[in-house]
């Protein structure tokens, strides 16, 4: 990884100088944000306090009513604006933020990755990796970065996918996964399939799979395994991989799930927060949220070094399916 000193000197070199306009347009939208929000609360009180009149007199004058409406009006007013150009704000500073911040970002780590803002993950891959039984219903994702590093293809975005439940006004979206998904080739084609899930803070396991019991008690007090095959799951999960899993928890303490399908190892690390977007109420210029994006670009090469993927341990053999 980049050190801190390499990346503030990116920042003062190539960042700090584009960080102007955008602080500019974040103050704005701020600024906007908070008089929808006053707009809002005036509101709230005027309604309140007319309420309040009309209970404990059974009557409304016609100044009162008039008052009522002006603050009616003055409120809505000031709400539906801000959030109009709120909306149109955040779209814009999003954009710029990702062209002048995240873009720069990905090109110091490595300059050969491909970094697409608005595409994410495939549907397609995400159901091939088997971690997430549920029916989706909504699936969305951005920030999809894709490139090779020595030798294992890669693919990695934010996505957040959701099922419905109830009907009508009852109706409620559900999450399922949000976070960092991330697949690379795992030079091996697998007959079976193995599932490592954090233990506490993950889905649980389709329990008609076979549990696998390992020797690494630090790896076996943060996850379970479970696979099809006794014998593939502990040819994957060397001592090596298991001390991998184990370093990968404790750089992102955060539930990880990953599987090992076909060719590719599947790896899904939850986070609530949406990761790449423009801080509102903090400034452009913190270094701290600088750090905290270069770390999650910084996940791919993690993984694969960790994982001991960029090694070509394995070799695929001719003639098996990729």
């Amino acid at each position: 990884m980049i050190t801190k000193e390499e990346l503030n000197l990116f920042y003062k070199e190539k960042l700090e100088s584009q960080l102007d306009e955008l602080e500019k347009h974040r103050k704005l939208l701020r600024n906007a944000r908070a008089v929808g929000i006053g707009g809002g609360v005036a509101f709230a009180i005027n309604l309140i306090v007319f309420l309040a009149v009309t209970f404990i007199f059974q009557h409304i004058s016609f100044l009162h009513m008039n008052i009522f409406m002006v603050f009616f009006i003055l409120g809505s007013t000031c709400f539906g604006i801000s959030h109009f150009f709120g909306l149109i704000g955040t779209r814009g500073l999003q954009k710029n933020y990702k062209d002048k911040v995240v873009t720069p970002l990905v090109k110091i780590i490595d300059d050969t990755w491909i970094y697409k803002p608005k595409s994410k993950i495939t549907q397609n891959q995400y159901t091939k990796s088997l971690l997430y039984s549920h029916s989706v219903d909504h699936y969305e994702g951005d920030d999809l970065i894709e490139g090779v590093i020595e030798h294992t293809d890669f693919k990695c975005s934010e996505l957040h996918t959701q099922y419905i439940t109830g009907s009508g006004d009852k109706r409620t979206l559900n999450t399922i996964f949000k976070g960092l998904f991330f697949h690379a080739d795992f030079n091996k084609h697998f007959s079976g399939v193995t599932f490592v899930r954090s233990k506490g803070l993950s889905l649980p396991l389709n329990n008609d799979l076979e549990v696998v019991r390992l020797e690494n008690e630090l790896f076996t007090k943060l996850f379970y395994v479970r696979s099809t095959d006794q014998i593939e799951a502990r040819y994957i999960l060397t001592p090596t991989i298991m001390e991998a899993f184990v370093n990968l928890y404790n750089y992102y303490q955060k539930p990880i799930d990953v599987s090992f399908v076909g060719t590719r190892v599947y790896c899904a690390v939850s986070f609530t927060e949406d990761l790449f977007e423009p801080p509102i109420y903090k400034s452009m210029y913190d270094m701290e949220t600088i750090e905290k994006v270069c770390s999650l670009l910084y996940f791919n090469k993690v993984v694969i070094h960790e994982l001991n993927l960029n090694t070509r341990i394995w070799t695929k053999v001719p003639g098996e399916p990729v």
